[in-house]
């Protein structure tokens, strides 16, 4: 849909240009412009869907496709990234959910949440929100800001975490605790407080391995980056409540580090 709206923006935004200075040596220049009034759209098109995003439930069908559209939005057509995608099929369509992941850009959150096609919310860091519309548009799907200047201030925010993902919203958590070494592909720590939110909301946990996101920095936006995502088999709740969060830390560790090349 996101992606559409900009498509058509873009389009017609040249097509009247061309036809206004009557002149088709001109179009490269109307392409180049109409590019960024196709961008305001978008902005536009995120500003007017507020209201929908204040009153609709986290849960709610129309907030998640929207999203999932904006983030497939800048997967290609800002970031310019192909995606390719293994283990589809061990996604869950329902239950308590939360998705662990190594973190190596600030595209990453994007390629999982196109990915999943089921209300999603995510982790931030508390900088997101100083920019305007997207900290509403968060606030609104029920995300987990993370306050590295005040443990307190984080603590307050899982509470709240919790009771999103009991009630079926699926937590995109990057157990690093941000972005430590953006040139090496694999997790280069394991935070064990990152696995709280899963075992006091009761849910399971589906680790994801994303390799070529350290060369998206490089390459984005003039040149195209691929990307390999795996999702892993589904680690039930169950077989791990017994287990500290220091132990399930090390496990998700491995089973993620083991997929992805230097």
């Amino acid at each position: 849909m996101v992606s559409i709206i900009f498509l058509l923006t873009w389009l017609t935004s040249t097509y009247f240009f061309t036809i206004w200075a009557d002149n088709y040596f001109l179009i490269p220049i109307w392409l180049f412009i109409s590019y960024f009034i196709g961008l305001f759209s978008i902005i536009l098109f995120l500003f007017v869907n507020l209201p929908i995003m204040k009153f609709t439930k986290v849960t709610n069908r129309y907030k998640s496709y929207a999203t999932r559209s904006t983030a497939y939005f800048m997967n290609h057509f800002i970031l310019r990234l192909k995606l390719t995608v293994e283990g589809t099929e061990n996604i869950p369509k329902d239950g308590l959910l939360t998705i662990y992941a190594n973190h190596k850009s600030y595209a990453d959150a994007f390629l999982i949440i196109a990915t999943i096609k089921r209300p999603t919310t995510l982790t931030p860091k508390m900088g997101v929100y100083k920019l305007p519309i997207i900290r509403e548009w968060l606030k609104y799907l029920g995300a987990f800001p993370i306050d590295r200047s005040s443990d307190r201030n984080t603590a307050r925010s899982m509470v709240d975490a919790i009771k999103v993902v009991k009630e079926g919203v699926a937590m995109l958590i990057f157990p690093e605790g941000g972005i430590k070494d953006r040139n090496e592909e694999k997790m280069v720590a394991a935070r064990a407080g990152a696995y709280r939110v899963a075992m006091k909301a009761g849910a399971d946990i589906l680790p994801i391995s994303l390799q070529g996101t350290t060369n998206i920095k490089y390459r984005a936006p003039f040149r195209s980056t691929r990307i390999h995502m795996v999702i892993h088999p589904l680690i039930h709740y169950d077989d791990v409540k017994h287990l500290s969060t220091a132990v399930i830390a090390d496990q998700m560790f491995n089973i993620i580090n083991d997929h992805l090349e230097n």
